[in-house]
């Protein structure tokens, strides 16, 4: 693609909320070469695992539901090079380290095991002399999502662990012949990691998308188009500088105690969330499903941005309408990690088809030829499935035949 045709536009930065911390962290790196969302959402993501546990809101009576923590779990998706998705996560994670040196940072290197065993040990001296088992508290870091939750024997068990560990417990407890009993306490964990949309699905095993697992994680994809090259980035001048941001992180730390719903807000999301209907593609509304607890979480983080513990509905609106307009653009997204590995050739024709309309047998091999790993029978017995689901119907004779999707009845 010519240079010309790339924008350095974020179509979400319309959106995405300028408030309090939030926005003084997105006025301190908006001449970085990374889009918008990728640097909203990661600041989200470091401002859950700063104050983790310490804010929560309850949903319905207690007892009933988990407590929700404002630590949403945040992947960024992108081109290898131009994504800049390293350079994200690595400014956020810096940004926690340095202000708030008590939180714990696990690195992407982890077996399950080793998760645990962190998770449950002391982060420094003086937390050696306590008794009994500490918060389980901390934020994975993952650049490469594929190195920690990939399909290396190592990782055996990795997916199914982070899942189980998502929703909060008073106490959750692992037994190994080895290591014996960990205990891990009010667990509350962030993670903050990126990949390639082609390394997610070849990469990950098959149980990251059956399972629930990707449906608890904002897919952040950057825009096709996007492109912003910068080779000096500066700080804008009407910035208070790293200081000013560091302090800022800092008062949010301090912040504690069960955030408040302000009568818009619970009443705006009881009307959303009991408006939820299945489609009968039960992995696709597992993210839709999803979507309204994601909503909470980061309209949790826009009020504790502001120093707030009443979410508002306001606050509620501005994280709809982000979010929103993240889901509308990542359906196809979501359409192809809900689709098993060996039949993404199939879904990937139907994509093609759905953007370009009626294709000759020819052109649409020379699309797909590259991916063809067991040969042409490969591309036409996806034709054939295609063709017997009555997705895709063929037309002409057998030198000129044409595919186009199949018009549906009214």
């Amino acid at each position: 693609m010519r240079r010309e045709n790339w924008i350095n536009y974020d179509p979400l930065d319309h959106l995405i909320p300028k408030d309090g911390w939030l926005g003084d962290y997105l006025r301190f790196g908006e001449n970085l070469q990374a889009c918008s969302r990728f640097k909203f959402f990661s600041a989200c993501c470091a401002m859950g695992a700063v104050v983790n546990n310490k804010i929560w809101l309850q949903r319905g009576d207690e007892g009933l539901l988990p407590k929700l923590f404002p630590n949403p779990w945040v992947m960024l998706l992108g081109p290898p090079g131009f994504g800049n998705k390293t350079q994200t996560i690595n400014m956020a994670v810096n940004c926690v380290q340095q202000a708030c040196p008590s939180v714990k940072i696990l690195s992407d290197k982890l077996t399950p095991e080793s998760l645990v065993k962190s998770l449950s040990e002391p982060i420094d001296e003086k937390d050696i002399i306590k008794i009994g088992p500490r918060d389980a508290t901390g934020l994975v870091k993952a650049p490469e999502l594929s190195v920690i939750f990939g399909k290396q024997q190592y990782n055996t068990g990795m997916v199914s662990l982070i899942t189980d560990l998502y929703d909060y417990r008073e106490e959750w407890a692992s037994e190994t012949i080895m290591r014996g009993r960990n205990i891990l306490r009010h667990i509350c964990i962030s993670i903050l990691g990126g990949s390639t949309p082609d390394w997610l699905q070849s990469m990950l095993p098959q149980d990251a998308f059956t399972g629930g697992f990707m449906s608890r994680f904002i897919m952040v994809e950057m825009p096709v188009t996007y492109l912003n090259l910068k080779g000096w980035p500066t700080v804008p001048e009407d910035t208070g500088g790293w200081g000013s941001l560091l302090d800022g992180l800092r008062k949010i730390e301090r912040l504690k105690g069960e955030m408040q719903w302000s009568k818009q807000a619970k009443e705006r999301y009881i009307h959303d969330y009991e408006s939820l209907r299945p489609t009968g593609d039960r992995q696709r509304d597992a993210y839709y499903v999803r979507e309204i607890e994601q909503v909470l979480k980061i309209a949790m983080t826009l009020e504790v941005a502001l120093g707030s513990l009443v979410l508002s509905g306001e606050s509620y609106n501005k994280a709809r309408k982000v979010l929103g307009g993240l889901m509308d653009e990542t359906n196809e997204r979501i359409g192809h990690l809900t689709t098993h590995p060996r039949m993404s050739l199939v879904k990937e024709i139907q994509d093609c088809l759905v953007k370009f309309g009626k294709i000759t047998e020819q052109n649409l091999l020379k699309r797909f030829y590259k991916q063809l790993s067991h040969g042409e029978p490969q591309f036409y017995e996806a034709i054939r499935i295609l063709c017997n689901a009555g997705i895709v119907e063929r037309e002409g004779n057998v030198n000129n035949y044409t595919y186009k999707l199949k018009e549906k009845k009214k």
